[in-house]
């Protein structure tokens, strides 16, 4: 019996590679749970999670505002105070990768599927459900709608990872720590940040965050794909086919994932960033050029002018839709961007030694968003004048069906099925690299920050991922992928006010020390 359980070890140990037990099994026992509560009372998990989401929206909105204004003012400290010329790293380590294919990476990591979704739905649910600003529905609406959107897609999500990826990436190149977001508390924690309760704990809410964010954005993506694979092909997406399209997506991310950062991640990501600003391109040109030209020095005018008071707005009196519309929508969005801190800033950090505090917050946080602005304007200008001059029925589409939004839009212009194709493969290469990057970084967390995991411990993960993907959307739809971010986010926020300290903490000793 003895030599049995000693096989059975050597064949896990084997598989998996380094192992933090503790962390790895609560981990998946508890998914276990979910997943199986989802498989045999649906309708239960439902209920919970809708009480779930309504009682932190309800509580906690003033909470995730002034944590995401923190957040926010942190970053652009870290990048013009004291601690600007650090190095991620030791004095001679210089980048691992080139600035274009870091570029792609964090691009494709921290944005990924969620904006081809969103892209067009965003906009136009703004422009026709405008909550301040404008009456719904009108021209003054157009540029408000935009505004709105650049809020959410913006500085303030990519401030989160730049928090999140700081600490993790300078305490585990500096000081020869694991890759785990428990590392970001080293400046707190020191040497017993291995070994205390509190880096446990760290590690345990990140697990929960990230599983919880990237099920949700794998959810949302399918959802796209389920539409764009109906418009090209003719096939009827039923929740059968739905779910072998997402096995086969779970095995593709899987091989990806188990191929290596180098070698998979980094092409696929280059590919796909060429690929995507394509169809950007396509549309810009053979769309409303001057519109959308005209359209964005307004949109971010207005941003611009209201960036204070939308990062601090609470709705105080509820006026917008009975005060339903934050928790539907920046709520929402800043829970979302919470859950995913610990695998893109997780996995920022790991492509990002040899940079500078400062260049490391600027490129993070300044580069990403004016893209997302550009791509907010073509995207959502496009389809919002679209259905201003009724080209086609992108509000009634998208009502039906939120996955449908590009691809209608699309549909509208010469060449438009070439431009769908192109697009509905870059919904999958963004898939495939946002679950690559999580199961990798869960990977690299179950495996005490081993910086290239097992891949039998990528397997494992990237499993999980998709299994709760398909069990919340045949839960709940997009309203149950929602709920598993808000309600996982909530706890990680307190890990991240901690990194911060502990960044401020660190830095400070390294600095004196020099």
């Amino acid at each position: 019996m003895a030599t049995q359980t000693n096989n059975q070890t050597g064949f896990m140990e084997k598989f998996l590679g380094k192992t933090d037990h503790q962390l790895f099994w609560i981990t998946l026992v508890i998914f276990g749970i979910i997943v199986g509560l989802g498989v045999a009372t649906p309708e239960k998990l439902a209920a919970v999670l809708k009480s779930m989401q309504s009682f932190i929206t309800t509580n906690f909105t003033w909470y995730y505002m002034l944590f995401t204004a923190s957040c926010l003012i942190f970053s652009f400290w870290m990048a013009v105070g004291p601690f600007a010329n650090l190095k991620l790293g030791k004095d001679e380590d210089e980048p691992e990768f080139s600035t274009m294919a870091w570029l792609a990476m964090l691009f494709s990591a921290g944005i990924g599927l969620g904006f081809i979704f969103w892209g067009i739905a965003e906009p136009i649910y703004h422009y026709m459900q405008t909550p301040y600003g404008a009456e719904p529905g009108t021209a003054a609406a157009v540029p408000v709608a935009l505004q709105i959107s650049y809020l959410h897609w913006g500085f303030h999500p990519w401030s989160f990872y730049a928090v999140g990826g700081l600490g993790i990436a300078y305490f585990s190149f500096k000081h020869d720590q694991p890759m785990t977001i428990a590392t970001s508390l080293y400046g707190l924690l020191g040497d017993k940040t291995e070994t205390s309760i509190w880096s446990k704990l760290a590690n345990l809410v990140t697990a929960f965050a990230t599983i919880a964010g990237i099920s949700t954005a794998l959810g949302l993506g399918i959802l796209s794909i389920k539409y764009g694979l109906t418009h090209i092909t003719g096939i009827e997406m039923t929740p059968g086919v739905t779910v072998f399209v997402l096995i086969l997506f779970m095995i593709a991310y899987i091989a990806s994932s188990v191929s290596g950062l180098k070698r998979g991640l980094k092409y696929m990501s280059l590919i796909n960033m060429w690929l995507a600003f394509a169809v950007i391109a396509f549309i810009f040109f053979a769309g409303p050029t001057l519109q959308l030209l005209n359209l964005f020095p307004d949109s971010l005018g207005l941003y611009l002018s209201n960036f204070v008071t939308m990062t601090f707005w609470t709705d105080s009196m509820n006026q917008a839709f009975e005060g339903k519309w934050l928790g539907w929508w920046t709520v929402f969005y800043w829970a979302f961007w919470i859950a995913w801190v610990p695998f893109v800033g997780g996995f920022i950090a790991r492509i990002s030694k040899g940079r500078t505090v400062r260049e490391f917050i600027l490129w993070v946080v300044l580069i990403p968003s004016f893209v997302m602005f550009v791509c907010f304007d073509i995207f959502g200008g496009a389809a919002i004048l679209a259905e201003r001059a009724g080209t086609v029925e992108l509000w009634k589409a998208i009502q039906a069906d939120m996955g449908s939004g590009i691809f209608v839009l699309l549909s509208a212009y010469p060449m438009g099925y070439f431009a769908s194709i192109m697009i509905f493969i870059s919904l999958i290469i963004f898939l495939i690299t946002s679950a690559d990057s999580a199961s990798f970084l869960v990977a690299m967390l179950m495996s005490k920050g081993e910086l290239e995991p097992k891949a039998g411990m990528k397997i494992v993960w990237g499993f999980v991922l998709g299994t709760l993907a398909i069990i919340l959307l045949q839960t709940g739809g997009l309203k149950a992928l929602q709920t598993a971010s808000i309600v996982c986010a909530l706890p990680f926020t307190v890990v991240m006010i901690a990194m911060m300290f502990s960044i401020v903490k660190g830095f400070r000793k390294d600095l004196k020390n020099k």
